[in-house]
């Protein structure tokens, strides 16, 4: 007797389209300025996010605002932090101390960064926010009618002569979460890829680059295969410059706290590996390391609480050997699906919470350390649904799309007429932070000063060209986090405040596409540049040069 075959079928719903005319995809900081600067311009716009949060890693506790030269940005991000200082000084009065540690609206609580990006999306009455909606399909148009979008390639190295034809984005798909098996088409003008990751410009067909360019494949002196010592720009012997798969580690930027009423204990992780930690033991066991904050930075926050963030070796003693960045086992993130990206989280979870766990309890570390680390918890009052633990992971580099424009170090250089950097006919934002990669690679015992493939070149501040939001090969779509750069260029404009302003760059546009009736690939630039500037946002920033080095 044959056996019986039962086939369980999943029922899948797809709702009725929904029509916007600019579609924002992730509500991170640049999601929620793109999405606010488009509805501001008059257009109708929703954002799609997958989380249950919104703010991304800003609201995820990234809350140490990298930021030198702060005239450099404006517009959505002075809006931002505007809110944040009137934020505590309703709450606590002008003279407080929590106004003071705010710096300007600099430094914050997660929990107040997300309350402050909801509240820029709830003043715009065109804004849809639509939470827990996991992209899952995009259509494109091309000569002979629509059809499902074929995924980008990815493509390392030097541009090819010829990228392919270019289709035109016209719808995406999106699963809710709530309710698995029912998808929402969403249809639009404009789409705004607003992903850490570029996922919406994959899906869509843009194609992309991941890891590290080669020295010779745009002219970068510090690409490629690197050891550079802290604040150094002279690569080390055993620096070949050879391209590989490598993107810098990612961290959680957690908060603690030594306010014992508002917080809960640090716990040993199941997935606990002291093996993990065997460096930093080594140092402790040398006598190199003798306080908790030499493992790791803190930086102080409102309210009693502390940021926290993955150290560096220092130069003359190469303490920390390893901090909270676990290089190496994220490079597959990128590209990953959910579920993987799902385990690298865990694993990085598991290895951060280790480290202090492993500061407090091991007891292979000196009780003055141990009484030290001790004192600190997790807040009690932060991620309230996510166990006072982060719900985002610092994701610091994911794809990087193919664009009109591809930056590079180059582009900081100073002309020699002028000693400043050139500027950009569409320059539509401002990068001042330095090239800042943290390490590609694990701590490697013959570099003790160092770890493979950081570096941290100073630089004056340059422009950023509209083009690099442009992608090649797909219409009706700008791309502001995961834009056109060299992974040595991407460390400089990876920071929140720029892609706000980016996002914001985004958001204008759409809108103008709408009203031209145009592609924004031939956006008139000088429409968006003129209401950037009317704005408060800054397209140009000059000061005396400091003639880097190494550039």
């Amino acid at each position: 007797m044959r056996p019986l075959v039962v086939l369980l079928l999943t029922l899948t719903t797809v709702l009725a389209a929904e029509q916007a005319d600019v579609v924002v995809v992730t509500a991170n900081p640049t999601g929620v300025a793109a999405a606010v600067a488009a509805a501001k311009s008059g257009a109708k716009v929703i954002v799609l996010e997958e989380s249950a949060h919104v703010g991304g890693i800003v609201a995820g506790g990234l809350t140490n605002t990298d930021i030198r030269k702060h005239g450099a940005v404006g517009g959505l991000y002075n809006e931002f932090k505007r809110r944040i200082v009137e934020h505590y000084t309703t709450t606590y009065g002008a003279d407080s101390k929590q106004v003071k540690v705010c710096k300007g609206g600099n430094m914050f609580e997660p929990h107040i960064a997300e309350k402050t990006f909801r509240d820029m999306l709830a003043a715009e009455k065109n804004i849809t926010l639509l939470q827990r909606r996991r992209l899952v399909s995009a259509r494109v148009k091309h000569d002979w009618g629509e059809r499902d979008a074929i995924p980008g390639k990815r493509i390392d190295g030097a541009a090819p002569k010829e990228f392919g034809p270019t289709v035109k984005l016209v719808s995406i798909t999106a699963e809710d979460l709530s309710k698995p098996g029912t998808k929402t088409e969403f249809r639009a003008t404009t789409f705004i890829d607003c992903t850490y990751e570029g996922d919406l410009a994959a899906l869509a067909g843009v194609p992309y680059r991941v890891g590290r360019e080669s020295r010779a494949t745009f002219g970068e002196p510090h690409a490629g295969h690197i050891y550079v010592r802290f604040r150094d720009y002279n690569p080390l012997p055993g620096s070949t410059g050879e391209a590989d798969d490598g993107i810098q580690a990612f961290c959680f930027r957690f908060h603690l706290t030594k306010d014992k009423a508002n917080s809960v204990p640090v716990e040993k992780p199941a997935a606990f590996n002291r093996d993990d930690y065997r460096h930093v033991l080594a140092q402790i066991a040398e006598g190199k390391i003798t306080r908790f904050n030499q493992v790791i930075q803190l930086y102080e926050m409102p309210n009693g609480k502390f940021e926290v963030n993955s150290d560096h070796p220092h130069q003359d003693t190469g303490v920390p050997a390893e901090s909270l960045d676990l290089a190496e086992e994220n490079w597959r993130w990128p590209e990953a699906g959910p579920a993987e990206r799902e385990r690298i989280f865990a694993r990085y979870w598991s290895h951060n919470e280790g480290l202090v766990w492993l500061l407090q309890n091991d007891p292979a570390v000196p009780p003055t350390i141990r009484d030290e680390a001790s004192q600190w918890g997790f807040p009690k009052d932060e991620f309230t649904d996510h166990r006072h633990r982060p719900h985002h992971i610092y994701v610091r580099q994911g794809r990087r799309i193919w664009g009109e424009y591809t930056l590079t170090q180059n582009d900081a250089k100073p002309i020699f007429e002028t000693g400043l950097p050139a500027r950009f006919a569409d320059g539509i934002a401002v990068t001042e932070f330095e090239f800042d990669s943290h390490a590609v690679r694990k701590y490697d015992p013959a570099y003790p000063l160092l770890r493979p493939g950081y570096f941290f070149i100073s630089h004056d501040p340059f422009q950023l060209p509209y083009r690099i939001l442009v992608p090649k090969c797909v219409d009706g779509l700008l791309v502001p986090v995961a834009c056109s750069a060299s992974h040595v260029a991407y460390q400089t404009l990876r920071m929140e405040p720029v892609f706000m302003a980016l996002g914001e760059a985004c958001g204008i546009a759409a809108k103008a596409a709408v009203d031209e009736k145009a592609e924004v690939r031939v956006v008139n630039v000088s429409t968006v540049q003129k209401e950037i500037i009317k704005r408060g946002g800054v397209i140009l920033f000059e000061n005396t040069p400091i003639t880097p080095l190494g550039l």
